[in-house]
């Protein structure tokens, strides 16, 4: 019997699908870019900006590709140092980092005070899918840990009912926040529809899902019996 293997032709890679910008021995570096396309950035005055200062359309829809986290130790206004965490790994404790560094090596923070330099940041990564332009939004504030923690929320869910590759499409959006000082805007996803992206990562076409008509609901679970919680009959 002839080999299996050696009947199946080789598969054609072209110049895009075989693309590799990667210098040998720093793999791990260039594979480890936290910022991916263009940066994002949330202003004090609740506008979306690019880091090139250029404000984005309220109308612009965006796909949320992938959340990521990381703790980064920053000098002189650039990270010196990064950890990236890995999907279920808890954030380490980044009081303890600090009080391992020495005070005069801490910087002034937006408050005035000082601040350590080991700061733990969201990641929110974004795809523009009529240009396929990237977007990458980190935030280290509590008003954009609040949006992170919203939008893993809604597509958890989501995903229990359309399955493990459907991704939420959003506008940029503000939202108020109350705070010790009297409130202010914080960062917001405005959820417009839901699409479903390729199981093997690819980034194709997205086919746009249909939406809940109405709210999903679940089969009644009846409690155990007696007989299933001791296993025997109850003698009477």
């Amino acid at each position: 019997m002839e080999n299996e293997v050696a009947k199946k032709p080789a598969q054609p890679i072209d110049g895009f699908a075989g693309y590799e910008d990667a210098v040998e021995g720093n793999e791990q570096q260039t594979s480890n870019r936290v910022i991916q396309g263009e940066l994002l950035k949330f202003s004090n005055e609740a506008s979306w900006i690019t880091g090139a200062g250029e404000e984005l359309a309220s109308d612009l829809q965006l796909i949320v590709v992938d959340v990521g986290r990381v703790v980064q130790k920053w000098k002189d206004g650039n990270p010196v140092e990064t950890i990236i965490l890995a999907p279920g790994q808890k954030f380490p404790n980044t009081e303890q980092l600090n009080a391992r560094v020495p005070q005069k090596e801490w910087e002034e923070g937006p408050d005035g005070k000082p601040r350590g330099p080991w700061q733990a940041q969201h990641v929110i990564y974004l795809l523009d899918p009529r240009k396929m332009a990237r977007y990458t939004w980190p935030t280290g504030t509590v008003g954009g840990a609040i949006c992170t923690r919203d939008i893993v929320d809604r597509t958890q869910w989501m995903r229990k009912f359309r399955g493990a590759n459907v991704y939420p499409v959003i506008t940029l959006d503000d939202m108020f926040m109350a705070t010790r000082f009297g409130g202010r805007q914080r960062p917001h996803f405005n959820i417009v529809k839901w699409v479903s992206l390729d199981g093997g990562g690819a980034l194709l076409t997205p086919t746009e899902l249909p939406a809940l008509e109405s709210p999903p609901t679940a089969p009644e679970v009846k409690p155990p019996s007696a007989k299933e919680v001791i296993d025997d009959e109850i003698p009477f």
